[in-house]
């Protein structure tokens, strides 16, 4: 029998579908975005801190320095050579509460709210909230107070505003102490880096300044929690909750360029004093030595059972090594 020509026949091949996603799927991404949108760029929290009668300003009296780039709110006291304290980003002059009685034993003292901190009123309506913009803003409020030259200490990120102008300006800085301070080009905390993601900043940075947030935030970054009051809580709270301080919180995250402080440290020539809480969570112990190695002038020195806010954590601690850095 001879063999069949005949091709055998074959099913049609059918049209693959593509998976389509229920309309209620759609219709509720559209509604979160929306809901993001419209929380990160036209809700605005209260400023509930507005309010608040400070008991400690009222204690030590608050003053105002005019310039052009800000109205500058500052604390003052004692007398002797000049200490500039600058806020702690995010906080006020509360942040160093504890060592202006102690340094003003020796100096003049100065703890200042730079642009975007604290009491701080911005003037400036092209103020860049980058870190030219906030070294220059250091200038500005030692210009405006008729200090030339001064011993200058911050911590966190206004350690790394510190360094820039010590950086910038070495002839009006007679000594330097960085607390736990940025100014390495590394990254920071997942929480912090989620900052710089548009809309999610926004959004996260006004949720941030709840009572209950505020405090989980300032007891992650202490380890002696019973400083942890609810006097310093309400200090600390206010005036995160101002909108300009909110709008520059997640600008500074993204904006602040710490390569530029890092390759400069080489030729940073002051002398400086790095004061590090071993148990940071922020900044962690090994950036203190890396800051060690890199500043051709530096000491470090540790602070056992300290977070990152150690002047607060450890007051004591600090005021001796401050004292007697300064006093050098």
């Amino acid at each position: 029998m001879a063999d069949s020509d005949e091709v055998p026949q074959t099913e049609p091949e059918r049209p693959t579908r593509r998976r389509r996603w229920p309309r209620w799927v759609a219709a509720v991404t559209v509604l979160l975005v929306a809901v993001a949108l419209f929380g990160a760029y036209v809700w605005q929290p209260d400023e509930a801190g507005r309010g608040f009668r400070s008991p400690y300003l009222a204690s030590v009296g608050s003053r105002y320095a005019e310039s052009p780039v800000a109205r500058f709110h500052y604390v003052q006291a004692g007398s002797g050579t000049p200490v500039v304290l600058l806020s702690p980003g995010g906080t006020s002059v509360i942040g160093w509460k504890d060592q202006l009685a102690a340094l003003s034993r020796d100096h003049t003292v100065y703890v200042v709210d730079l642009p975007g901190q604290g009491y701080t009123r911005l003037k400036d309506r092209d103020f860049r909230f980058d870190l030219r913009a906030m070294t220059n803003a250091v200038g500005a409020f030692m210009d405006a107070v008729g200090v030339r030259q001064a011993a200058l200490a911050g911590n966190s990120w206004s350690g790394g505003w510190a360094l820039s102008f010590a950086q910038r300006h070495p002839d009006r800085v007679t000594r330097l102490a960085l607390l736990d301070a940025t100014g390495l080009d590394m990254r920071g905390t997942l929480m912090w880096e989620s900052l710089k993601i548009p809309v999610f900043g926004e959004l996260a940075t006004k949720l941030s300044t709840g009572e209950g947030t505020v405090r989980r935030l300032a007891k992650g970054m202490m380890v002696n929690k019973h400083r942890v009051t609810d006097q310093l809580l309400a200090e600390w709270r206010a005036p995160m909750t101002f909108r300009d301080n909110i709008r520059a919180t997640y600008l500074l995250e993204r904006r602040l360029d710490w390569g530029q402080t890092e390759r400069a440290l080489s030729t940073t020539k002051t002398r400086t004093l790095v004061l590090w809480g071993k148990q940071d969570k922020v900044q962690p112990v090994d950036r203190a030595h890396r800051f060690g190695r890199r500043l051709p002038n530096a000491e470090v020195q540790i602070l056992n059972g300290c977070g990152h806010a150690p002047q607060l954590d450890c007051p004591d601690q600090v005021n001796h090594r401050l004292r007697a850095f300064f006093a050098g």
